[in-house]
């Protein structure tokens, strides 16, 4: 069979994962071709929680705005017992936070779709839809890949293949990539619904004695998300559909009434699991999202979490393809991200088991440790900040993969870190700004802070047009009394200097006392693997 496409980069996979992996390539002016088994986009709203580090890169791409406008930003948390309510947290009690989102944004998955299958739209790159993943194989140069479309089995040859196809994954299973883990016992159900009088807009859990059940405002007036744990006695044969009217009696009892749901608008059943690929990567191959891990959904961390994977990689493989870096650093992809991955689901396993063995007779247990530990929570401002940070992915790190240099004497922003989201008052602009603003095109960001002469930032701005001519962007930010903040953030005192380079994906790269811009070079040619000082290298 003849080669029918070639392609740098072949996403199998269409959900948030594989569509953000899409946008991030073309952002850095790679054409990908991207396939789904599904014979078009979902309609379904199965994740609904985007959280900050999500709507942070989003911004990136500035499509962040979009989201906002078609989603409901849920403030706070309530959790109820058996017979009253046990706590609330209140987001709005954080006395600074450290996003421009401090917030969980309640928003179907498929609108999230929508807005990045209308970027790669725009960008000529559409989603091969009712296209299936055959079969996969893989040698140093490339990987062939067969597939079905129309009812024809072509082959086709992509220089790197990225698995965002789902939990069930065909491309880890032609990999023969084990996907260890465990079932939780028990069946859920995911129902939308519109609920006629009632206001309430935080997030409410309620915990009845035998189950589970969670409340979530949507955009729109009286529209919610419902999901719970169905009762034993309800379980029926895998595959069954269910009804409103089959979860009614636990959804009554959980809130204590009658819940005036006048309408339910989608209802879906499915299993939890808790599992990771042993690889994230073999050869030319790499799994992302729920192809790579899944977990308790607990927190709404999954479809946060493979939208990270993508952006982790992205820029890596983009580099890697244009010929600007070398190969080896697609080897950091799973130094960084494996160690998150198994961070998460050993929390979600914890926070999830805990719940799920508390129930019954030991539900008063249960209601006295949440009474306790919420009253704790909210009342001690920095506790709540660490929790919403950990909750929202801000306080993701790639301190020990590889990657990070720190060359400062400061130790509370490190190499490895997410860049802070600290107010900027542009001195060269007289205009209110933010750091993040500074990282929207596509690159490396030099951010020098303190005192540097003109005749030092002209020699840099010129050392990097010669060397960086569109991979990296200068930033500098001397010292004033009105960013102040940013100055005790980065411990600079007002006659000092700080280095700092922003990796792609807006986390620190590297960190330095100094500014030295043979050692920026030293940075990026043994550590991040750069090659593309100026011009192309002639074998990419």
């Amino acid at each position: 069979m003849e080669i029918a496409k070639h392609t740098d980069a072949l996403i199998v996979g269409a959900g948030p994962s594989g569509l953000m992996m899409a946008a991030q390539l073309l952002r850095f002016g790679i054409q990908p071709t991207i396939i789904d088994a599904k014979p078009g986009p979902d309609r379904t709203s199965k994740a609904i929680a985007v959280h900050a580090r999500t709507l942070e890169l989003l911004r990136q791409l500035g499509l962040a705005d979009q989201l906002l406008a078609d989603g409901f930003p849920a403030y706070g948390i309530q959790v109820h017992g058996r017979k009253k309510r046990k706590g609330r947290i209140q987001f709005t009690d954080i006395d600074q936070p450290h996003t421009a989102f401090p917030f969980v944004l309640l928003v179907g998955q498929e609108k999230t779709e929508k807005l990045l299958v209308d970027r790669l739209t725009a960008h000529a790159c559409p989603v091969s839809w009712a296209t299936r993943l055959l079969s996969l194989r893989q040698d140093d140069r490339s990987a062939t890949v067969e597939v079905v479309q129309n009812d024809v089995v072509q082959r086709w040859q992509c220089k790197w293949l990225i698995g965002a196809d789902g939990a069930n994954s065909t491309v880890r299973d032609c990999l023969k990539i084990p996907f260890e883990g465990k079932r939780y016992p028990g069946e859920f159900f995911l129902a939308d619904v519109h609920i006629t009088g009632v206001q309430n807009r935080l997030i409410n859990f309620f915990l009845p004695r035998k189950s589970l059940l969670g409340i979530f405002p949507l955009a729109g007036e009286g529209r919610y998300r419902l999901v719970g744990m169905l009762p034993e006695m309800e379980n029926r044969p895998s595959g069954l559909a269910i009804n409103y009217a089959d979860i009614k009696p636990l959804v009554d009892e959980a809130v204590g009434l009658a819940l005036p749901v006048s309408q339910c608008l989608w209802i879906s059943r499915f299993a939890v699991h808790r599992r990771m690929a042993e690889q994230f990567a073999r050869q030319r191959c790499f799994l992302i999202g729920d192809a790579a891990h899944i977990h308790a959904p607990i927190g709404g961390q999954g479809m946060n979490s493979g939208i990270q994977d993508a952006v982790n990689l992205a820029w890596k493989l983009a580099g890697v393809i244009s010929g600007r870096t070398a190969p080896r650093i697609l080897h950091s992809y799973e130094r960084e991200r494996m160690p998150v991955a198994r961070s998460i689901i050993r929390a979600t396993d914890g926070a999830f088991g805990l719940g799920m063995r508390l129930r019954d007779r030991l539900s008063p247990l249960r209601d006295l440790l949440l009474t306790i530990g919420m009253r704790y929570i909210g009342r001690n401002p920095r506790l709540l900040q660490k929790l919403f940070d950990t909750a929202a992915q801000l306080a993701i790190n790639y301190r020990k993969a590889g990657l990070a240099v720190h060359h400062a004497t400061g130790r509370r922003v490190q190499a490895g870190d997410r860049l802070p989201f600290l107010s900027v008052f542009d001195e060269k602009t007289k205009t209110q700004t933010d750091l993040h603003r500074w990282c929207e095109k596509p690159g490396f960001v030099l951010l020098l802070l303190g005192t540097i002469s003109h005749h030092h930032l002209h020699i840099v701005g010129q050392w990097m047009r010669q060397k960086y001519p569109r991979e990296m962007h200068l930033y500098y930010l001397p010292y004033s009394p009105r960013n102040q903040p940013v100055f005790d953030a980065f411990e600079i005192k007002p006659d000092g200097t700080k280095t700092v380079l922003i990796r792609p994906d807006m986390h620190i790269g590297y960190i330095n006392d100094m500014l030295n811009v043979s050692l920026i070079d030293t940075y990026m040619e043994e550590v991040i693997g750069w090659k593309y000082f100026g011009h192309l290298p002639e074998n990419p």
